[in-house]
């Protein structure tokens, strides 16, 4: 297939995070994009802005003339849309050339110098951090992020096409799909057992695509991994190692050791040990390109965060905190850091598990990891691309979890629940529609910071 040598790209399911950076990166490079998406949101809105027009309705009438060509149009499609989609069944049927979300990430980079950013949690912050400091750089780059990132209100940064840097997704496999020059691998925890099955089976892919690394390229990697590479983390015989962490007033402050360099009095606009873990990883890439030290901690220093990874969004009547947490390993972290910062105040905690078969997967942990909280309320399943698994709900996951004050709810119950006078820290989680309370809730609890 010819690299990016379509006139037309069409995306179904453009609304989500990988494919929307994708659709503003073509858009860029003057292509015409246009796509379909099931429900209208801040990311469309955005992207509609930007002159690309979406359709919101399975409906082929509503495409435009130009991308029923198909000599001149490439179909491209996230792994969360269902095969009975209408406009996708269309495309198959009349032979468009149509292709995963992945393989156009396959085709943008493979002739790039490509550093990947991959692991079952933290591959957002890592990539995001990385960005705000090669931004500072002289660099020529793009970033591809899974999250938006408030420094450019954007999962895109477009500084230059002489390097990429993109998450490696490990769900469907996607990852393999990419050969990069520098790999890190943040941690590997069990997850996605719908498309693996079992945690040997997630670190054999991650295996597969360490020997996808190009000749003369490099691996980074979590301590708790036993791979070859250079390794980062609080050990002794670490390379990138951690030093003096402190927390003060909603930052992170640390010394970083690697060889006979330190970088000391680090400052992060982040708190949690598991955010220094990323925010190491992200020095550790930035030191293999001899970025000078200031330009680093300058980029950490100046970077305002990335909208629902722990969002301080209220600090007063009611401290609100919004995170994208859709795994029992996530719910703890954010825990654990709100146990940092808030130690004597009771903390509420509002989920909407994600996918049917996660929730299955991970029905104990999702208890044991929400029972810490003192207060829990939860929304139905997101159920994204998945049928409804019969015993598997919201209901039998909170009576599961020990809590006394425990209850299900839906958007209107929220509200009423936020604003009883007991509450302290609320913070909503969860990978689903949750994210798009988040104004709502604030604009009904408080004013803003």
């Amino acid at each position: 297939m010819k690299k990016l040598g379509f006139k037309n790209y069409f995306f179904i399911g453009i609304g989500g995070m990988g494919m929307s950076s994708l659709a503003r990166y073509l858009k860029l490079k003057e292509k015409n994009v246009s796509g379909y998406d099931l429900n209208q949101s801040k990311i469309t809105n955005q992207l509609n802005d930007l002159e690309i027009k979406i359709i919101y309705r399975e409906q082929i009438d509503l495409v435009e003339k130009i991308y029923l060509n198909i000599k001149d149009t490439l179909i491209i499609y996230t792994p969360a849309i269902q095969s009975d989609n209408i406009l996708y069944k269309y495309f198959i049927e009349n032979n468009f050339k149509i292709i995963k979300r992945s393989d156009l990430l396959q085709l943008i980079t493979h002739d790039k110098f490509t550093i990947a950013v991959s692991g079952t949690h933290g591959k957002t912050t890592v990539t995001s951090l990385l960005t705000n400091i090669f931004s500072y750089s002289d660099i020529e780059f793009t970033s591809f992020s899974g999250g938006i990132m408030k420094n450019f209100n954007s999962n895109l940064h477009v500084q230059g096409d002489k390097i990429f840097i993109v998450e490696a997704d490990e769900y469907d496999k996607s990852f393999l799909k990419l050969n990069p020059d520098i790999l890190c691998i943040n941690n590997i925890d069990e997850d996605h057992l719908d498309v693996y099955d079992d945690y040997n089976d997630l670190k054999n892919s991650f295996e597969k695509f360490i020997k996808q690394i190009k000749s003369g390229g490099s691996l980074i990697f979590n301590e708790n991994l036993n791979f070859n590479g250079k390794s980062f983390g609080i050990k002794k015989e670490s390379n990138y190692k951690l030093h003096n962490i402190v927390f003060k007033n909603l930052k992170s402050i640390f010394d970083v050791e690697y060889e006979n360099i330190f970088l000391e009095n680090i400052e992060l606009n982040m708190v949690g040990f598991h955010n220094c873990l990323n925010a190491l990883a992200a020095i550790a890439i930035s030191l293999e390109f001899n970025i000078p030290k200031e330009i680093i901690k300058k980029g950490l220093k100046e970077f305002k965060g990335i909208e629902r990874r722990f969002s301080v969004e209220l600090t007063e009547p009611v401290i609100y905190i919004d995170d994208y947490a859709h795994h029992p390993c996530e719910i703890i972290s954010v825990y654990k850091t709100l146990s940092v910062l808030f130690p004597k105040k009771k903390k509420f905690a509002i989920f909407q598990p994600h996918l049917y078969s996660r929730t299955r997967d991970f029905m104990d942990d999702f208890a044991n990891s929400l029972s810490n909280f003192d207060k829990v309320a939860l929304l139905d399943i997101y159920p994204a691309r998945e049928e409804s698994i019969p015993g598997v709900s919201s209901e039998k996951l909170l009576e599961k979890i020990k809590v006394f004050d425990k209850s299900l709810t839906d958007e209107k119950g929220i509200i009423n629940i936020i604003n009883q006078n007991d509450n302290e820290v609320v913070v909503t989680m969860g990978a689903g529609d949750i994210g798009n309370l988040v104004n709502k809730i604030k604009k009904e609890i408080a004013v803003e910071i």
